[in-house]
């Protein structure tokens, strides 16, 4: 992306950090108070935390300790429109995005700063995410990024003119899980990603069971498969069948030698939707009447991806 000759000191001058958040207080004032301490040393720098429940609560919750913080009203659909809704209310030449149950490096604003200052042909610097916890049982989990090739939305940063060019995350996607897969796959045709180790969050493992989690991964996954392809995503029938190999064997072997296998059950759940996503990418062209026949709708987000993949 090509940027103009006075754009790196603009990039300087404004930064803006976005943090969606949900109902999830405590984990905001953490992750807050530790971005407070950077946010001092830069004034040219804002934060905005866009609340997809209910805003007044959370400001209410944050008081005067975060009297800086600018709080505003998402539109409740899901955290793909709540970031773009953050990115509306910004006006920073550089977007920071962070989610609520991470603890940024003291350094991390410095970091993306000076990336984006000497590297003005870059639109999106991607940040470098830390597992923090132990993993005690199948269903335990925390993104983790030592080594780049992800740009999770949890920590990166973009060019605001390379955000809005590509029309932000795609609001399509309802549930977290795959709005930033599907937002890498788009801005790699737009920008190199340079991996920042410097800029680092942590977050901590968390147990993630349910039926109803998977089930709208798997409608997530679908969805991305459908909006660019199997052929594009190099995701066709010989990589499901990988995945299913990996999760049941060295997935598997991988929490038993750690001693960690609570919630075998989760294990189990989590390669049948894979074999079941292995169907419908088999039988590709009914994939908008298998989606809805193995994963039917239990609530309205699904209801529009199925809608989504109909075409309607």
């Amino acid at each position: 992306m090509e940027l103009p000759n006075d754009s790196t000191s603009m990039v300087l001058s404004s930064v803006t950090v976005i943090i969606p958040t949900r109902g999830r207080p405590e984990a905001l004032k953490r992750c807050l108070k530790k971005l407070l301490l950077h946010v001092n040393q830069h004034p040219e720098c804002m934060i905005i935390v866009s609340d997809d429940g209910e805003a007044s609560e959370t400001s209410a919750a944050l008081g005067n300790d975060f009297a800086g913080v600018h709080v505003v009203q998402g539109p409740r659909r899901g955290p793909a429109a709540n970031r773009n809704c953050g990115a509306k209310h910004s006006s920073g030449h550089l977007i920071i995005f962070l989610d609520d149950d991470c603890i940024p490096d003291p350094n991390i604003i410095a970091a993306y700063q000076e990336a984006a200052l000497e590297n003005p042909e870059i639109g999106v610097f991607e940040g470098r995410i830390t597992a923090e916890g132990t993993e005690t049982g199948f269903a335990d989990t925390a993104p983790s990024n030592e080594t780049g090739g992800y740009l999770w939305s949890c920590n990166f940063a973009i060019r605001r003119d390379l955000f809005t060019s590509i029309g932000g995350f795609d609001e399509r996607y309802p549930f977290p899980g795959m709005e930033d897969v599907d937002f890498h796959f788009r801005v790699t045709n737009k920008s190199r990603i340079r991996f920042l180790p410097e800029a680092r969050v942590f977050h901590a493992v968390e147990r993630r069971v349910g039926w109803k989690g998977l089930k709208h991964y798997a409608l997530s996954l679908i969805l991305y498969l459908h909006l660019h392809g199997l052929r594009q995503t190099k995701k066709g029938p010989v990589y499901f069948a990988r995945v299913i190999a990996r999760l049941s064997v060295t997935g598997g072997v991988r929490y038993l030698r750690g001693q960690a296998a609570k919630d075998p059950e989760h294990l189990l759940s989590t390669v049948w939707v894979h074999m079941e996503i292995l169907f419908i990418v088999l039988f590709w062209r009914c994939h908008p009447y298998l989606a809805k026949t193995i994963f039917p709708a239990c609530c309205p987000g699904c209801e529009s991806i199925h809608t989504s993949l109909s075409g309607h």
